[in-house]
């Protein structure tokens, strides 16, 4: 039974949309564009009240060699990615603010730190996540028919789409542009039911050179079976931090079953309640964004924005994996890099070890930080990579091969 009431469910979106329409226009789409909004709600299950702590936009992606290895470009701007990077940044600023004596969601254990009791987080996204949990049973009426018909003949889709005998439309599926893993089995891309294979592992795509970004589906998947924290903060806190609801808009296709099967079961074997700490809820809300994919509003906006609730409110927005306004004398000092990259989140992590010494020793031992580079960091988490491992065994399969070339070292951490 949902937890979340409709008109709660409503009123957190409302306060979603409201948070995006008071933005500056830069980075938001012009005439004939959509984006997708995504954000991270925090809520207090006490004084039921919510606020928007990080908020993304965005539907674009780099291509594998456009991939930086000091960690200074982001590989994946979707919305979903843009608004859980800047989670984790409210979350490093939490976390110095308990060391710091100021007001936090954390609560001290230990030489680590416990997110309280009362605080629950709501992730709202305006569209069903690419990928898997995309490819979602039509209604079958003739206004479904979309880009099907526009691919092919007017006879061809008569054939393909309707039954001859009934007149009616064929069972059919809304489409994802994401693909497959290139060494798995590929979409047989028949006509109906038949076009996509379910429960895969895909990359998103993207103009020139193939994407190693995987599917909003995929990613969204991982956080709910190893924490959306990642690794790095994994190392800082004593449980991993688990969205408890997600919440879909309106206006766009949408199945509970889908993401049922997507998100928390795919092809396992293994019950979810054995498999999962944290089983979330799931929402539709009645409100529609104003920038949901239309026919009218057909290119997606080139730009992303990312807004943090922190000490002094963040607003940024990315072009092609960059800050916008940055020139080209100083595009390549990592200092001038998006605030939620790898290299800023990873200075991030080292501000907070280098605050508490004991936890710095516990994760490092004797070695300076300084010296540690980012991938080698990431694999001292090991209670996080023994549950994505045995997330991978058991849900996904398969995984997308990234280059490890992510080893660069963060300079003069204060």
């Amino acid at each position: 039974m949902p937890i979340l009431s409709q008109s709660l469910v409503d009123e957190i979106v409302q306060n979603c949309i409201n948070s995006y329409r008071k933005l500056p226009k830069t980075g938001k789409p012009v005439d004939n564009e959509w984006t997708v909004l995504s954000c991270i709600v925090q809520y207090d299950i006490v004084g039921k009240s919510h606020e928007v702590v990080s908020l993304g936009t965005g539907s674009k992606c780099i291509g594998a060699k456009n991939m930086s290895s000091q960690g200074n470009i982001l590989n994946d701007s979707h919305a979903e990615v843009i608004a859980r990077r800047g989670f984790l940044l409210y979350l490093y600023e939490n976390v110095t603010n308990l060391i710091e004596n100021r007001q936090s969601i954390f609560l001290n254990d230990g030489f680590k730190y416990t997110l309280k009791e009362n605080i629950e987080f709501v992730f709202y996204s305006s569209q069903m996540p690419c990928g898997d949990a995309s490819i979602i049973p039509k209604s079958g009426d003739s206004s479904d028919i979309g880009d099907l018909i526009s691919k092919l003949g007017k006879r061809e889709a008569q054939d393909d789409l309707c039954d001859v005998s009934t007149k009616k439309m064929k069972p059919d599926i809304h489409r994802t542009g994401a693909k497959c893993l290139l060494n798995n089995q590929q979409d047989p891309r028949d006509a109906g039911l038949n076009y996509h294979l379910v429960g895969q592992v895909r990359t998103k795509p993207g103009r020139g050179d193939r994407t190693l970004s995987v599917s909003c589906s995929d990613k969204i998947s991982r956080w709910i079976h190893c924490g959306i924290q990642g690794s790095l903060l994994d190392m800082l806190l004593n449980m991993p931090v688990f969205i408890k609801h997600f919440i879909f808009g309106s206006g766009v296709p949408y199945s509970e079953e889908i993401l049922n099967r997507a998100l928390l079961k795919r092809e396992s074997e293994i019950n979810i309640e054995d498999r999962l700490k944290e089983i979330p809820d799931f929402y539709r809300s009645s409100l529609i964004f104003q920038h949901i994919r239309t026919d009218i509003n057909e290119r997606p906006a080139a730009g992303s924005i990312v807004c943090i609730k922190t000490k002094n409110r963040l607003l940024e927005v990315v072009v092609q994996g960059k800050k916008l306004g940055v020139t080209k004398k100083r595009a390549k000092d990592l200092s001038s890099s998006v605030s939620i990259s790898k290299y800023s989140l990873y200075k991030k992590f080292m501000e907070v070890l280098q605050k508490n010494k004991e936890l710095m020793a516990h994760i490092c031992g004797t070695e300076s930080i300084e010296t540690i580079p980012y991938n080698e960091m990431k694999r001292k988490a090991i209670q996080y990579q023994i549950q994505w491992n045995r997330t991978k065994e058991v849900f996904f399969k398969s995984w997308t091969l990234k280059p490890d070339i992510w080893n660069f070292c963060v300079d003069k951490v204060t």
